[in-house]
């Protein structure tokens, strides 16, 4: 399957479209760093389509909107998906305005990013609603060709349907590793020297990326090191940050940095970073992967999803299981015995 864009996908399925509606909402405030703002750029700027982010609580706009332009518009989807009772509650909301609008004749394009929700909650009804969402729309986009082997058997989805479109790369502005180090350690209170291989796992704190085994890993190795594990805790995982600040108070191998990383910061963690590791149970695409390439990290990653087509890059090393992982970081962080 070869690459292609977003215009080219939507000029097939519907030329007439004018108007692509998107969900969920854009972030223009923090372009630098916005999937959805980086994927759209372009046709942000292009005279051809208008391209109108859609809340969730603004889902009746999408029949409203093709009724008034003649069936001229595309609804782009992405993250079909929900975490507790509250957001299960507007789902059959969302489902309505979805089904309706694609039974009035609009033209449906789904983003997959993930196998499966990540926290693995209501298994069976999100089964259910994907397969009547891959059902509904024209096109599956994707960011690789595994991901079209792996989706079209979950999905039951031809894969003649599947279109793929890269991830989008994130911009860079690396400093000065000396001036990023005084940086977190001025503003989030960081105790670092320089004189340890600082290793990054940046992003949302939730339990599918598994970073608890990672911080254990850590501990008990004979090599040192110190982790820094950064950013905000995802809504229900609580408990897991409960843990990683134990283990931040049981080994100064650990810092936990739990909060939002303002986009003007974000710089100073992958510049003070040597690696980036990932221990995802299980992923689709990832963003924090692409986050750490555009700075040219040394990575360390599992061999799952799209991440399995990236094992030629120089600066990428992939891991089949935690004992791998354990090996390579080994590999990555031991000093060479004396005499070798």
């Amino acid at each position: 399957m070869e690459a292609t864009s977003l215009k080219e996908i939507y000029a097939s399925v519907n030329p007439d479209a004018k108007t692509i509606y998107v969900v969920p909402l854009i972030r223009f405030e923090v372009k630098k760093s916005d999937y959805l703002y980086l994927l759209y750029e372009e046709l942000l700027n292009d005279d051809d389509y208008h391209i109108q982010p859609i809340s969730v609580f603004n889902h009746f706009k999408l029949v409203f909107g093709l009724l008034k332009n003649r069936k001229q518009a595309i609804l782009h989807y992405h993250w079909l998906e929900f975490q507790d009772m509250r957001s299960l509650a507007g789902m059959p909301w969302k489902i309505f305005c979805i089904y309706l609008f694609q039974k009035l004749g609009g033209t449906i394009v789904w983003t997959l990013h993930n196998e499966f929700p990540h926290d693995q909650k209501y298994l069976k009804l999100h089964d259910y609603l994907h397969n009547k969402m891959a059902s509904w729309a024209s096109i599956l986009h994707v960011h690789c060709k595994k991901a079209v082997d792996i989706m079209s058997e979950r999905l039951q989805a031809p894969k003649d349907k599947f279109r793929l479109v890269p991830h989008p790369d994130f911009p860079a502005f690396p400093v000065d590793k000396n001036k990023a180090l005084q940086h977190l350690n001025d503003v989030y209170g960081c105790d670092l020297t320089g004189n340890q291989p600082v290793l990054l796992m940046f992003g949302n704190i939730s339990r599918y990326k598994q970073i608890e085994r990672v911080a254990d890993i850590v501990i008990n190795a004979d090599y040192d090191c110190r982790l820094m594990i950064v950013g905000p805790i995802k809504k229900g995982n609580d408990d897991l940050y409960d843990e990683l600040a134990a283990q931040s108070r049981r080994s100064d191998k650990i810092e936990v940095v739990a909060k939002f990383i303002p986009e003007e910061h974000v710089p100073w963690f992958y510049s003070a970073s040597d690696y980036c590791i990932f221990h995802y149970r299980e992923i689709l695409s990832s963003g924090g992967y692409h986050m750490a390439k555009s700075y040219q990290k040394e990575i360390i990653a599992p061999d799952l999803g799209c991440l399995s087509e990236e094992g030629d890059q120089p600066n990428v090393h992939l891991f089949k299981d935690e004992e791998a992982l354990k090996s390579e970081l080994s590999k990555q962080l031991k000093p060479p015995e004396n005499g070798r």
